[in-house]
Formats: C-alpha cells, sequence, structure tokens
C-alpha cells in the first residue's frame, strides 16, 4: 500500500531505462507529474539513447546522464550523487531492483517504482505490473497513478527542432524524391542482432513494393550500415535511402512524413507511432504484448512463441533464429497492403 505523501515534493528525480524507445512513455509519465506537482524541480536521470528525445521536453527542469561506474564504487558514486540532489520524491520508471535500492539508501524519503523481486519493500509508492502489460507503457502510467496522478490524457508527444522538419525534407527530396505516394519507410536495424529480420528478405520485400507503384526509402543508424548495404547489393529495384543520413530530429520529421514504416522491435518503430505513422512491425525473441508500437494504427507480425525458452534478444539457443526466419516477405507485404487500406480511413493527429 503506498504511503500517503505528507507535504507536496519540492525536488523530484525521475529514473528511466536507458532506451530511445523507452523515453517515447517516459514524455506522458513527465507531462503527468508537472501538472501533479507544477511547483516542483523535476529531474530527469537516463541513458545516452534516451537523453537526445528529452532534451527539449518541456516538462523537466534538468535533463542528466546516468553514468553507473563499474563495481562497487561506482555504485556508491551514483548514491552521493543522488543524496547531494537532496530530491524528496524519487520516481522509478522501471523494474529495477538496482535503483530501489540507490533512491532508499540515497535518503529519498518517498519512492514511487515498478515492484521487481528483492527490494519492493523499499518502494513506499510500489506499482504491480501485469505480466500481460506493455512493459514500458503500462509501467510508467501505473508508477505516477500511484502518486495520484491523472493518467486519462496520455497521448504521445515528441518535441524534434522545428528547423530539422526543412532539412529532412531536403535531405528526402535529394534522394529524387518529390511527392509521390505511399511512401513507405524500411528501417531493417534493430538493437539486438537476435531482433532483425533477413537482408535478403528485406530486398526481396523492397522488389515488391517498388514493382507495385510504391516509393520506398531506407532508414537507420550509421551501425545499420552493414544490413543497409546487404539490402541495397540485393534489390533489383533499387530504393531511396537515407541511411546514416539523419540525426533524430531530422528523422522524426522523416518518420512524420511516410505514410507507412516497416521495422522491427526498435526505437524507430517507436517514434513512428507516436508521430501518428502506421507501422508493420516484425517481432520474433520479443513479445509484442510487451513491446509492440503504440499511439498509431499497426500490425504486428509476432513470432515469438517459435522462440526457445531460454532465448534471448541477444542470444538465440533455439533452431537459428526459427523466430524470424518464420516471418515470410508475403504476410509483410499483406500486412503493409492491409495497414495502408486501414489508414486511409484515419489522418494523422
Amino acid at each position: 500500500m503506498s504511503k500517503p505523501l505528507k507535504a507536496e515534493p519540492q525536488r523530484i528525480v525521475v529514473l528511466t531505462r536507458a532506451g530511445l524507445g523507452d523515453a517515447v512513455y517516459v514524455i506522458p509519465a513527465l507531462r503527468a507529474l508537472r501538472r501533479r506537482f507544477p511547483a516542483a524541480h523535476i529531474t530527469v536521470i537516463t541513458g545516452d539513447r534516451g537523453y537526445p528525445l528529452l532534451e527539449r521536453c518541456p516538462y523537466l527542469d534538468q535533463l542528466a546522464l546516468r553514468h553507473l561506474g563499474h563495481g562497487v564504487r561506482g555504485k556508491l558514486q551514483e548514491i552521493l550523487r543522488l543524496r547531494r540532489g537532496r530530491f524528496d520524491l524519487a520516481v522509478i520508471l522501471d523494474t529495477s531492483d538496482e535503483k530501489a535500492l540507490h533512491t532508499f539508501l540515497a535518503g529519498i524519503p518517498y519512492r514511487a517504482g515498478g515492484v521487481k523481486k528483492r527490494f519492493a519493500r523499499l518502494l513506499t509508492h510500489p506499482f504491480v505490473l501485469s505480466p500481460d502489460a506493455h512493459q514500458i507503457n503500462d509501467l510508467c502510467k501505473g508508477v505516477v497513478a500511484t502518486l495520484g496522478c491523472e493518467v486519462s490524457d496520455w497521448r504521445f508527444e515528441l518535441f524534434p527542432a522545428p528547423e530539422a522538419r526543412q532539412t529532412a525534407l531536403e535531405k528526402l527530396h535529394a534522394t529524387g524524391w518529390r511527392g509521390q505516394r505511399p511512401l513507405i519507410g524500411v528501417n531493417p536495424g534493430a538493437s539486438a542482432p537476435n531482433k532483425q529480420w533477413f537482408p535478403d528478405r528485406f530486398a526481396q520485400l523492397v522488389d515488391a513494393l517498388r514493382k507495385s507503384g510504391m516509393e520506398v526509402v531506407l532508414l537507420g543508424a550509421p551501425s545499420d550500415m552493414e544490413q543497409v548495404n546487404a539490402i541495397l547489393s540485393a534489390v533489383h529495384h533499387p530504393p531511396r535511402t537515407l541511411a546514416g543520413q539523419l540525426n533524430l530530429d531530422e528523422l522524426i520529421h522523416c518518420l512524420s512524413e511516410l505514410d507507412l514504416l516497416v521495422s522491427g522491435d526498435t526505437g524507430p518503430s517507436h517514434l513512428a507511432g507516436a508521430v501518428g505513422t502506421p507501422v508493420v512491425a516484425l517481432f520474433g525473441p520479443s513479445r509484442a504484448a510487451h513491446y509492440a508500437p503504440l499511439g498509431s494504427p499497426h500490425i504486428v507480425i509476432d513470432r515469438s512463441h517459435l522462440c526457445a525458452p531460454t532465448c534471448s534478444f541477444w542470444t538465440c539457443r533455439g533452431d537459428n533464429r526459427a523466430c524470424m526466419r518464420a516471418i515470410t516477405v508475403a504476410e509483410v507485404l499483406d500486412a503493409v497492403n492491409q495497414l495502408l487500406e486501414l489508414a486511409s480511413k484515419f489522418s494523422k493527429p
């Protein structure tokens, strides 16, 4: 049971998960906290991947990177950093025993967070996440709700630099695109190799989309270029490509220009959902119920039931990524056509 707040907190620290996609779901939680505690100073400590997405968020006062050093020394430094912040409320948007322990040892009097295992009793405002719930969105919503935050207005917002829209369009036009529709984005990368579909299948998909008259643009970070180049070398109908050419702000604006995105379980799929772009999402080792993009119409092709029980995002102990191999080009193409037809009945926000 939650411990009542004796006074309105003056200094709040929010601890988040590290991912880019995670940060999408942190923003509505920050909005809810700001409305509940309008006078409080809110500091967010996050990872390097989520940091850029929160830089222009208007609901926080200070943004900091989490630098957790190795061993006991690193953990003590983190605890001291929290203690020096003189926070009176910690909001842990995570199910992290470590974060719960650190905020307790830092002497922060009120601690809200998701319950995991060992240190649930250290939370004054615990939230138990259902095993079938969305592991990021529903966690963020549930944790702030324990503090009396209103969560009925749970919409997604992103805050890319406005001037980046023009540069994104210029880069898109430089590929030769002149407004032809539909414009389909293909994002082949993923944060873990086991989440990636195969370059030859992406190439077949691109060819099928191009043969049906659709415009296709490849997207991806510099770290995805090996995958992108493998696709480009295998296609017969070359797509346009912006892979490795966009910063985060430009990527967000580019995603908002698309009619649809095909992507694995990775950050850009969540960004697309947040800006209202329909997503065909390909899921293998991760369950769609836990991590699917939200905020826009989407079709998820989920083969997580084929994974060996001991598989993880990083280690396949089954039949050579059988989950991803079970996703066929034909069903992805069918999902694209279905979703384009569905999306034509709705307009983006």
